[in-house]
């Protein structure tokens, strides 16, 4: 399924695009002290930080806007999408390719930067909830933590542990992570439903609860990663529930 731009990749895009267009024009004013190989330099900059903001969706169409802005400004005839010297097509050409390749390079570094950080909160938040049932916490404790902890991993509002599972139907995260629902893609995970999801909690093989998760607001990627460490941090809670002898759910 085909899955819709996020806010990040619309605003990126949208404002990337005009800025490139405006960059242009006015580079336009100035045709005889600009040189094309600086004009190109600054529209690849526009595109760079277009991409930062939102990826390389943004980054290419900046690279469009601001192969498109080149030829009308600063190519004959001037103020016209036509090109009669084929030394100028090949600039255009090679200006729209460059900025696609550096939207999409620079949207994979920036896409990886943000997995490392939040990889770092992911383990930073598995070690305190380890921590607490290793030391053998009060079981709210356990259970405040974890709720906390899997809301943020799971990119939604809030989570809630209860030993029935949720009185209103919703999707179940099975052992693996996957989802009974249909999938959309974003990004680098695959959006949770809206209606939310019921988190198996589980001891020795049983289930001795749930944490049912929030729908999340907007449409968020939630990659495979951040569902089997929201696995994690249920199945650490089992542990510290089947201590404490609660009959399975």
């Amino acid at each position: 399924m085909r899955r819709p731009l996020s806010d990040s990749e619309v605003i990126g895009g949208a404002s990337g695009a005009i800025v490139a267009l405006v960059v242009a024009g006015v580079m336009g004013g100035f045709r005889g002290e600009v040189t094309h190989a600086n004009a190109a330099l600054m529209l690849a900059l526009v595109t760079i930080a277009a991409a930062t903001i939102g990826g390389r969706w943004a980054g290419g169409a900046t690279a469009l806007a601001g192969a498109l802005g080149f030829d009308y400004f600063l190519t004959k005839p001037y103020d016209s999408l036509a090109i009669k010297d084929g030394s100028e097509i090949i600039t255009t050409i090679l200006l729209f390719l460059v900025g696609i390749a550096v939207g999409q390079i620079v949207g994979q570094r920036v896409q990886a930067e943000r997995g490392k950080r939040d990889g770092t909160e992911e383990v930073g938040g598995l070690f305190r909830v380890a921590r607490l049932v290793s030391d053998g916490a009060p079981l709210g404790d356990v259970v405040g933590a974890v709720e906390t902890e899997v809301a943020a991993v799971l990119l939604v509002p809030g989570c809630t542990y209860t030993l029935l599972p949720p009185d209103l139907p919703r999707p179940r995260m099975d052992e693996t992570g996957r989802i009974d629902a249909s999938y959309v893609h974003v990004e680098d995970g695959f959006a949770l439903p809206s209606e939310g999801v019921a988190v198996p909690v589980r001891s020795a093989g049983a289930t001795v609860g749930w944490l049912v998760c929030d729908g999340p607001e907007g449409l968020v990627g939630v990659s495979p990663d951040r569902r089997r460490t929201a696995l994690v941090l249920a199945n650490l809670l089992g542990t510290a529930v089947a201590r404490t002898d609660v009959p399975a759910a």
